[in-house]
C-alpha cells in the first residue's frame, strides 16, 4: 500500500477552512484531517455542515484523511449518549468519504487507588468496543491515539486499553511526540503492535530539560519533524515494512514559526525520507 500525506489542522485553527484548504493543496499533500470539535462548532455556529466540507475538500483535490473525536468514554453513565453520537458520526464520516476516526482518550483522571485507575480504564474500554463496532458497521475504522495528559498516557496505560480491546475492532494511532513525552520507546511500540496500524500521527519533540514530574505546557516541547530527537527515518522505515499503513498526518500543536512555514519545514522533511526510504 502507498503511503499517503496528510496535513492535521491544529495549526490553522485560526485560518478559516477555505484558506486552509487551499494552503494544504499548495503544499502538496493528499488529505486533511480536522477534529470533531471544530466541525460540530462550525455546524451549530456558521451553518456549515459536513456536505459544506466535503464540497470545499474535494474542489481543493484532497481527501479528508481522518476526524479525530474524543468523548467520556470513561464514564458508565454517559455511554449510552456517547454510542447514540458515535452512530451519528459513524453515517456522517461515511457519507463525506471519511473511513478513519481517530479516538482520543478522555482528559486524564485523578483516582485515589490503582483499583479506581484500572475500573475506570475497564470501563473506557467496554465503550470503545462498542463504538469501534458501530464505526466498522459504517464502513469507518477507528484508531486509538496516545494522548500526554489523558487517560491512555503512559506505558501500562496504553497496552492495557489496546490488550481489553479485539485488533479487529479497535487500530492503533501512534503520535510520535505523546510517546516519546510519555518516556515511551517509539519504534518498539509501533514494532509491537505494527499489525494494528494504518494511521499515524507525526511530530518531533524538543530534547528534555531533564525537569521532572508533569509537563504542564507539553505542547510547546513539539517540534516540526527533523528539529528535534525523533529518528524519523527508523519511524518510516518501520512503518512501511508492514505494507499496511495508508496515512501519515503530519500534526503541530505549537510552534514559533507561522503554520505555513511549520507545515512546510514538516513536510519537506517527510518528503526526504519518503524518496530515500
Amino acid at each position: 500500500m502507498t503511503m499517503r500525506v496528510s496535513l492535521e489542522r491544529l495549526i490553522f485553527l485560526r485560518t478559516p477552512v477555505s484558506e486552509f484548504l487551499e494552503k494544504a493543496s499548495g503544499l502538496g499533500v493528499d488529505g486533511v484531517e480536522f477534529a470533531e470539535f471544530e466541525l460540530s462548532k462550525l455546524a451549530k455556529d456558521s451553518s456549515y455542515g459536513y456536505d459544506h466540507l466535503l464540497e470545499d475538500v474535494r474542489r481543493h483535490g484532497l481527501s479528508i484523511s481522518g476526524i479525530y473525536w474524543s468523548a467520556d468514554f470513561h464514564r458508565p453513565e454517559a455511554r449510552g449518549e456517547v454510542l447514540v453520537q458515535a452512530a451519528r458520526l459513524a453515517s456522517n464520516y461515511r457519507r463525506i468519504e471519511c473511513y478513519n476516526v481517530v479516538i482520543g482518550p478522555p482528559r486524564r483522571v485523578d483516582t485515589r487507588s490503582e483499583e479506581e485507575a484500572l475500573k475506570a480504564l475497564d470501563e473506557l474500554s467496554r465503550t470503545l468496543r462498542l463504538v469501534s463496532k458501530i464505526f466498522l458497521d459504517c464502513g469507518v475504522r477507528p484508531s486509538l491515539h496516545n494522548h500526554y495528559d489523558t487517560m491512555v498516557e503512559t506505558s501500562d496505560e496504553l497496552e492495557y486499553v489496546l490488550s481489553s480491546v479485539e485488533p479487529e475492532l479497535l487500530g492503533f494511532c501512534p503520535d510520535t511526540a505523546h510517546l516519546a513525552l510519555a518516556g515511551i520507546p517509539i519504534l518498539e511500540t509501533i514494532g509491537e503492535h505494527l499489525d494494528r496500524i494504518t494511521y499515524v500521527h507525526l511530530k518531533d519533540l524538543r530534547p528534555s530539560t531533564g525537569t521532572e514530574g508533569r509537563i504542564k505546557e507539553w505542547y510547546k516541547q513539539t517540534k516540526e519533524l527533523g528539529e528535534g530527537i525523533i529518528d524519523f527515518s527508523a519511524v518510516i522505515r518501520l512503518l512501511k515494512s508492514s505494507g499496511q499503513v495508508e496515512w501519515l498526518v503530519v500534526e503541530q500543536d505549537y510552534s514559533e514559526k507561522s503554520p505555513e512555514e511549520s507545515a512546510r519545514a514538516s513536510l519537506d522533511h517527510l518528503s526526504s525520507i519518503l524518496k530515500t526510504t
